[in-house]
């Protein structure tokens, strides 16, 4: 019994001590790390940017007058050719009435002087019909003495204004100029339009950008063409693609170039929204 008990003893001394080489060749998995295809294939490169507009317009009103409608909000959809505010255009109804008036007036007054024109060109001995055969000094005379020159000056001014007039009617409706989202929108019904004020913006939130910059070391990196993700800090989940459309071919004080790259799909992304931009080092 002795012996068989000191023989399981030496037995279980030599099972527990280690094997120095075998253990330096079998793999510690705990020092593992997994590697990705694309770490593989290249470092990321990242940087910060903003989400921008490639179309939009701002619109104001040309006159000063009461606003007597405003028809949509921030951020509703909006076609082309949809009104977005109304001024009240009475005053500039009868501005154009009036225009009109002028006009049919002056009219009138250019062919009462066109026929007192005739009357001085028959005295001076020729026939008002044939033209040609009236010296351009009595016709230039006859026009000055008819008054038949200022009338037909006054007529061309009465056109003019007219013209202004219709203008000025027109633009006392804002239209979207194109399909788009509306933003900063500024005034409500009953205000005072100021010219030139801007009351909204029409953002083609179909042609949205990602601008960015990057150091000059890196923009070997980037060429017309080159993918990047873009990934808003509102949402780190989301992932939109972009696609490299505009490298301004200037270097800045910090050694750093900006780049465009258009969006693919940007319809939940805001005009200035903070973005993270990343390609992959190839």
């Amino acid at each position: 019994m002795m012996l068989l008990l000191a023989a399981l003893t030496l037995m279980m001394g030599c099972g527990g001590k280690a094997d120095p080489k075998a253990s330096a060749e079998m793999p510690q998995t705990a020092e593992k790390t997994a590697v990705s295809d694309e770490d593989m294939q290249g470092a990321r490169l990242t940087t910060m940017g903003k989400v921008v507009s490639a179309r939009y317009a701002d619109l104001a009103f040309e006159t000063a007058l009461p606003i007597e409608r405003v028809l949509v909000r921030n951020g509703q959809h909006v076609k082309q050719g949809q009104t977005l505010a109304v001024l009240d255009v009475f005053k500039l109804r009868n501005a154009i009435e009036q225009q009109e008036q002028a006009i049919e007036k002056a009219q009138l007054e250019m062919e009462q002087a066109d026929l007192k024109m005739q009357d001085v060109i028959i005295t001076q001995g020729y026939d008002p019909d044939k033209a040609s055969s009236v010296p351009e000094k009595v016709r230039h005379n006859a026009d000055v003495k008819s008054g038949y020159a200022l009338s037909k000056s006054e007529l061309a001014a009465a056109r003019t204004r007219l013209a202004a007039a219709q203008h000025e009617l027109r633009s006392g409706t804002l239209t979207a100029p194109f399909d788009g989202v509306v933003a900063n929108l500024s005034v409500q019904a009953h205000q005072l339009a100021q010219p030139g004020q801007v009351v909204c913006r029409v953002i083609d939130d179909k042609e949205m950008e990602v601008e960015f910059h990057v150091m000059e070391a890196e923009l070997p990196l980037f060429r017309t063409g080159t993918e990047v993700t873009v990934v808003p800090m509102v949402d780190k989940t989301a992932r939109y693609k972009a696609v490299v459309n505009e490298i301004n071919p200037v270097v800045d004080a910090q050694g750093a170039v900006s780049i465009r790259a258009r969006l693919t799909t940007a319809t939940e992304l805001f005009d200035g929204m903070n973005v993270e931009v990343s390609t992959v080092q190839r």
